[in-house]
């Protein structure tokens, strides 16, 4: 498995972090995460940094990940930007309930994450988010979209729940552009 995609971009001030789906790679499905990662660099100049979601359930395994994940983009960047984070399913779990807690993470994009599985922990971190954005985005086609309702009871300008008709849980059909999703919910006051 591929633990980690860099693609380095000329802006210091944001940056992207992608964390996929459990037992996935940093590349994803059909290269779907490169060409995302390349055309954000390309259009908006951001480094992005994907990285694949590790099976591991424990819970110093969730903050070490997304915590390792930082350091490699700082790293990258050599600096403290601001991070942009995008997670699906499982990296989308855990974006929400660790890197919420993070200050330098600003903005969230969290699309399908498995809500019969950590709802309560999901629901806490969602009600008590305070950085700029935090976006759930479900397919209604994925097995969640039901359990996003109790999610709805914390919506405020802050924490939106998005339910995209005609999609499943790998926003996969009709030749979906995740681009589209990055663009209105994570980079849609920068420049590009």
């Amino acid at each position: 498995m591929t633990d980690h995609l860099v693609i380095p971009g000329s802006r210091q001030d944001y940056a992207l972090l992608i964390k996929g789906g459990q037992g996935g790679t940093a590349y994803g499905y059909q290269n779907k995460y490169l060409n995302l990662a390349n055309e954000i660099r390309n259009k908006y100049g951001i480094t992005v940094v994907s990285c694949a979601t590790s099976d591991e359930p424990n819970s110093d395994n969730r903050t070490n990940q997304i915590t390792e994940n930082i350091a490699l983009l700082n790293e990258t960047c050599k600096s403290r930007p601001k991070i942009l984070f995008m997670g699906m399913s499982k990296g989308a779990s855990l974006g929400c309930i660790e890197g919420s807690k993070i200050p330098q993470i600003s903005r969230l994009l969290l699309i399908n994450p498995p809500l019969m599985i950590n709802l309560p922990h999901i629901c806490h971190a969602a009600k008590n988010f305070n950085g700029e954005m935090m976006t759930f985005v479900f397919g209604s086609e994925d097995p969640s979209v039901k359990e996003s309702r109790l999610l709805k009871l914390h919506e405020r300008d802050n924490m939106k729940v998005i339910t995209v008709p005609g999609q499943d849980h790998y926003f996969s059909k009709d030749g979906f552009n995740l681009m589209t999703l990055v663009e209105e919910y994570l980079l849609f006051d920068l420049k590009g």
